[in-house]
């Protein structure tokens, strides 16, 4: 990992041993196909602190030597069936035979000849793709789609290419279906006039077992995983990556993030005396209330103190008060220094009353940071921005095509602040404009008639599936002005429904510093070696992380998957995992 002025650049970490995955490219394919797995799969996998190793089919050719002792076979890229040959297909199918895993990215059915095809007894391949902007889940019950609703629809942001098969083998399980419909129809009959399809459901996403192995298949250009398309991190990534912990040899480690989730305010001024965060904290919540302390009623501060000094409550800086932001001037640009002075006087001012020291984790008014205000806040502690936006820039100049890692986006992501690397970054929203689950279900500016506890728990639940489904931490966001039309009692039934809406997720409740002192740890860390004997993984973790990490296992378990941790202390260059 390089760091210095701007963006910190991470090398690819590779893994050795049995336990990792074997990833198929080609370096010699057309170069608008090779170009884009860095996007599509081997970020994701970076991610996911899935082990792997990458066998190129333009320095190396498959053999049993290189496909036997590995957990799994991702094929990554379009076109590789043009560029395996028979003998070598057949060589993947034995390897998925005897026990190896298969997930093939590659879209393409027409390139494959009869071994990966016998897989899963594809036969009626149409000769001609279609193209679908939108994909269904089925209503079936599987662990690859365990976490989707039964019929959820997925809206691309432009037609993606796919291939039909019309026949499939019994035991073939299709997962999801793309759909063609009248104005697919219309498209694809466009770009493609000679063809003839009839207007319905494509499934596009198969699952089997092979002989002792498990595979999956992707009939759905992989471009769909480019931001551009659709995109990781939008509500499908669960089907990327529990396709890969469904089909590994296992056990199956991987240093991925544990399903945290937390919940945030912003605006806080202590409406109903902070009460809605007490009830936060008992349905399992470490919450943050931003505060507004210019507004904050003197009273309220030993309340204030309490719930910093006992961890149950991390009460942050928001801001001076609505219009008055901490570390730029609203709207107009950079603070002076003697504003700056001026306005952490106030800050440090405030705490002293409080008798407690907020957390690390900044979450600021509107959005907009000031560069020269770092210096003043790393010298009070602070070293976690949730979320970081573009710090020097006025709201209105901000694209949203300038994100973060590892994908680019402003939504999700973890990543070291360009301005200033001493300081980490993190967010897990929905777009933008979504963030507050709260908006259209109270009487707040007449958003709606009353409070509608149904609506806003299922929006509450779609922010905690956004997060999880992704494979990184889930957030919940609101303000506290909406307090003013919920009352206590609608807020408390608002989260126990939210809780049974997501019963079917692994949910760990934590603080926004332990999230981001987990992540910073996760990001400097990689499984550089995972060996298995069918029963335990040993694993050796290479990099450096300041807390403890837990590295998932994931196991078998009738026709299901369970996941299960093994905590790994903080460590300098290596450890060993058990």
């Amino acid at each position: 990992m390089a760091s210095g002025s701007g963006r910190v650049q991470r090398e690819r970490h590779t893994s050795t041993g049995n336990g990792a995955l074997l990833v198929v490219i080609d370096g010699a394919g057309p170069y608008w196909e090779r170009v884009i797995v860095e996007e599509t799969v081997l970020l994701a996998l970076a991610h996911f602190g899935m082990p792997y190793r990458l066998l190129d089919l333009a320095e190396e050719r498959p053999t049993p030597e290189s496909l036997e002792p590995c957990a799994g076979i991702l094929l990554a890229q379009n076109g590789l069936g043009a560029s395996l040959t028979l003998s070598e297909t057949g060589l993947i199918a034995d390897a998925v035979r005897n026990g190896a895993g298969l997930v093939n990215f590659d879209y393409d059915l027409r390139n494959y000849g009869g071994p990966l095809l016998e897989i899963f007894g594809f036969d009626r391949i149409n000769p001609h793709p279609y193209a679908t902007d939108t994909l269904r889940i089925q209503d079936r019950e599987h662990y690859i789609t365990e976490l989707q609703s039964p019929g959820e629809f997925h809206a691309f942001d432009r037609m993606v290419t796919a291939i039909a098969a019309e026949k499939w083998g019994d035991s073939v399980i299709p997962l999801a279906d793309g759909i063609l419909g009248k104005e697919q129809l219309i498209y694809i009959r466009h770009l493609a006039p000679w063809s003839a399809f009839e207007p319905r459901n494509y499934p596009l996403v198969f699952a089997t077992e092979w002989g002792a192995g498990r595979a999956v298949q992707f009939t759905l250009n992989s471009r769909v995983w480019r931001n551009a398309f659709f995109g990781h991190a939008r509500g499908m990534d669960d089907l990327f990556w529990r396709s890969i912990t469904w089909t590994a040899r296992k056990p199956f480690a991987a240093n991925m993030i544990p399903p945290f989730v937390t919940m945030s305010w912003d605006d806080c001024e202590g409406r109903h005396d902070f009460a809605y965060a007490d009830i936060a904290t008992t349905h399992g919540y470490k919450p943050m209330p931003s505060l507004f302390i210019r507004n904050v009623p003197e009273r309220l501060l030993p309340k204030i103190r309490i719930g910093i000094q006992s961890g149950d409550i991390h009460y942050n800086s928001h801001a001076l008060d609505y219009y008055q932001l901490l570390i730029y001037n609203f709207g107009k640009g950079e603070c002076s220094p003697e504003e700056l002075e001026s306005n952490f006087a106030f800050v440090d001012a405030f705490w002293k009353r409080v008798g407690a020291t907020p957390g690390a984790t900044l979450r600021f008014h509107w959005g907009e940071y000031g560069v020269r205000a770092l210096p003043f806040l790393k010298a009070r502690g602070h070293r976690f921005f949730c979320p970081a936006l573009q710090t020097g820039l006025h709201k209105a100049d901000m694209s949203m095509e300038d994100g973060f890692r590892p994908y680019g986006l402003q939504t999700c992501y973890y990543d070291y602040l360009p301005d200033d690397p001493d300081f980490f970054a993190f967010a897990a929203m929905l777009a933008r404009h979504s963030e507050d689950f709260l908006t259209g279900c109270t009487p707040y500016l007449r958003e709606n008639e009353s409070t509608d506890v149904e609506k806003a728990a299922g929006n509450a639940a779609l922010q905690i599936r956004h997060g999880l489904r992704a494979g990184f931490y889930a957030e919940i966001v609101t303000h506290e002005q909406k307090f003013d039309a919920v009352t206590m009692d609608e807020w408390d039934r608002i989260l126990g429904r939210t809780r049974e809406m997501t019963a079917g997720y692994e949910k760990i409740y934590a603080s926004h510093d332990e999230i981001g002192h987990y992540l910073q740890g996760k990001d400097g860390t990689w499984l550089e070696q995972v060996s298995t004997d069918g029963t335990t993984a040993r694993c050796t973790m290479a990099g450096r992380t300041t807390v403890p990490l837990r590295i998932s296992v994931f196991r078998n378990e009738d026709d299901a998957v369970v996941r299960e941790y093994r905590e790994v202390d903080a460590f300098e260059e290596r450890a060993v995992v058990l």
